[in-house]
């Protein structure tokens, strides 16, 4: 069993389903810590988190409070340890420190395409997920980048939905840059007036998040 198989094995045994190993040579070095892969995890959030949640109430959202996003801080537990007990390298303050996006590792990773809510979307959950990203020196098989988006054209879902107009037809592609389909100062204008800092429209509107979900 190859050392992908064998990962990819444990992450399922831990109830982890959406993962990608992605090449991402093609960033920066300096962004990437001088690691050739990036690993990314993917939690489902909840129909009553989400869907039935009109009001963004945090708790709903996040059960378990603040940064803490169980099981994803378990997923990434796991994939830390299996590559240090290998003497492999595993960072993960790339991400938080704002060098390399957990969007641009899904992308690479094959997990999924930047929506029209310019968020990660999945076809299993839409963009109704927390993401995760480890940087790695293991010589794991990587997926097949996704470089268009995967949203029907026609589906105006999450456009209709935002109350602040942030959200354009356009289609994302490899290289587009989010300001030219989505309006990222109307969103966080509208977001800082709710009670909870929070709006999560455009997700609970997804028909991937909706069938995803369950209901």
């Amino acid at each position: 069993m190859s050392i992908t198989q064998e990962l990819s094995h444990l992450l399922e045994q831990e109830g982890c389903t959406l993962y990608g190993f992605a090449d991402i040579t093609p960033l920066p070095e300096a962004a990437r810590k001088k690691l050739p892969v990036g690993i990314i995890l993917g939690c489902a959030l909840t129909h009553e988190g989400v869907c039935e949640n009109e009001k963004g109430i945090p708790c709903l959202i996040n059960p378990h409070g603040g940064n803490t996003f169980e099981p994803l801080d378990r997923f990434t537990n796991v994939v830390v340890n299996f590559l240090k007990e290998r003497n492999f390298k595993a960072n993960t303050d790339a991400y938080t420190k704002g060098t390399v996006t957990d969007k641009t590792v899904g992308t690479l990773g094959g997990l999924g395409w930047i929506g029209k809510c310019a968020l990660l979307t999945t076809p299993k959950t839409g963009p109704a997920l927390r993401l995760g990203v480890i940087l790695t020196n293991a010589p794991l098989e990587t997926n097949e980048a996704i470089t268009q988006s995967q949203c029907p054209p026609n589906c105006h879902a999450c456009r209709d939905s935002c109350p602040a107009n942030a959200i354009s037809d356009k289609l994302w592609e490899r290289g587009t840059h989010r300001d030219e389909f989505f309006d990222v100062n109307a969103c966080k204008k509208f977001r800082s007036k709710q009670e909870h800092g929070l709006c999560w429209r455009c997700i609970a509107a997804c028909p991937l998040a909706v069938e995803g979900l369950g209901k």
